[in-house]
């Protein structure tokens, strides 16, 4: 039996908040990681150049006065996070003076690619002028953040599906969307699909066609799922299982109705 240990700690930071005289040099920071799939806490210390930490309770949103963090892409040049910092302390006990937190979620780091970037923090003054932190004390202002990969299980985008064409032969109604990936491999024999469907003013059917053929023609697909909506521009859901090389949606209008269905989203 492999027995891996784990650690349930805060990534901890120290930050220089007064100016600095030489003495009690940090030779480096070290780099902070941040992980898909799950929330990152991130806690920072704030010290002056005695390091001894300072009370920072007071520096809240409400009081005017309060510390920033910003995410930067270096190569694009602009900010991808902003998080304003909460004091965890009162400034009276020693475990906790002069600390402060934020948190990076997965929706966070979404739309960031895995590589690595700079973070900085600073004072927004009650005036609305900023006022700047080191990362260390050699007065460098930003630190490094790396946003890593694999680590946990991350949330995939639903597939769009907004295309549709009208007839589609054999076996469809109206309108057909294009064939899309069901993705066999990956789902084996306890395939769960879902999809949410999205009408607008519309009354008619809505059929779920499914393939076993890697390379389908519309004789090749049968019917695995259908609904049927009555004047309706509330989304709805649906599910079904099975395992399939490919599936389509394809609708139709009831009778003098000049509804649509505008979108579906397709998760499996």
């Amino acid at each position: 039996m492999q027995t891996v240990q784990r650690y349930l700690i805060n990534q901890s930071v120290i930050v220089y908040q007064s100016g600095y005289h030489g003495r009690n040099s940090k030779v480096y920071d070290r780099r902070l990681t941040l992980h898909r799939g799950v929330r990152n806490p991130l806690t920072f210390t704030f010290k002056n150049e005695d390091q001894k930490a300072q009370d920072v309770s007071a520096k809240t949103v409400d009081s005017g006065n309060y510390y920033q963090l910003e995410v930067i892409d270096t190569e694009l040049k602009q900010s991808v996070i902003t998080k304003t910092l909460t004091p965890i302390d009162d400034g009276s006990t020693i475990s906790t003076k002069g600390q402060a937190r934020c948190e990076i979620t997965d929706g966070d780091l979404l739309r960031l690619d895995a590589k690595f970037y700079n973070y900085s923090i600073k004072e927004i003054k009650s005036d609305g002028s900023t006022l700047v932190t080191y990362a260390d004390t050699g007065y460098v202002a930003s630190g490094t953040i790396e946003v890593l990969d694999g680590a946990y299980a991350q949330f995939l985008p639903s597939t769009e599906i907004s295309s549709f064409t009208a007839g589609g032969g054999l076996r469809s109604l109206a309108y057909t969307s294009s064939k899309v990936p069901a993705k066999p491999g990956f789902n084996n024999n306890k395939a769960l699909h879902t999809i949410a469907v999205y009408p607008k003013n519309f009354s008619g059917a809505l059929r779920v066609q499914g393939t076993m053929s890697t390379n389908p023609q519309d004789e090749d697909y049968f019917e695995v799922a259908s609904t049927t909506f009555s004047n309706s521009s509330t989304p709805s859901t649906l599910n079904f299982t099975g395992v399939y090389q490919y599936v389509r949606f394809t609708w139709g209008n009831d009778s003098g109705n000049t509804g649509v269905i505008d979108k579906i989203l397709y998760r499996q």
